[in-house]
């Protein structure tokens, strides 16, 4: 009987001793484990334009025009739209191209107040990366 009540005692004051986890947002920031999936990366020198992501996305969250050119599909325009993402990293894993056309970041900060700051197009914003 008498364990039954010490030991909740002992595991508090197991806690009480121990260091606190806490982490000060926005001054300090967590890194994400090393599987973590957050913001896609796409890479239009690597894409075939087989647009297999676009097919097996299960929220239809991206959307790609291509057009032919010599018998070569070439993408005029890659939208993501991450508001309706759920981030299951599908489109990364049906990517046939080694390596991938499209990864997933570690990044996490992607709040917004609005919709429409939510919608990206990935080919303009590699295009201006370069």
């Amino acid at each position: 009987m008498r364990t039954l009540m010490l030991q909740p005692l002992f595991v508090t004051l197991k806690h009480l001793v121990k260091k606190p986890v806490t982490v000060q947002y926005p001054d300090k920031k967590v890194k994400p484990s090393p599987r973590y999936r957050g913001f896609l990366v796409y890479y239009v020198d690597k894409c075939t334009a087989c647009l297999s992501c676009e097919r097996n996305c299960p929220n239809n969250c991206i959307r790609i025009k291509t057009r032919k050119e010599n018998k070569k599909r070439i993408v005029e325009e890659y939208i993501y739209f991450a508001g309706r993402c759920m981030f299951c990293g599908i489109c990364v894993e049906v990517c046939p191209t080694k390596p991938k056309a499209i990864r997933m970041t570690d990044e996490y900060e992607l709040a917004s107040d609005s919709r429409t700051s939510l919608v990206f197009d990935l080919v303009k914003v590699e295009r201006s990366k370069r």
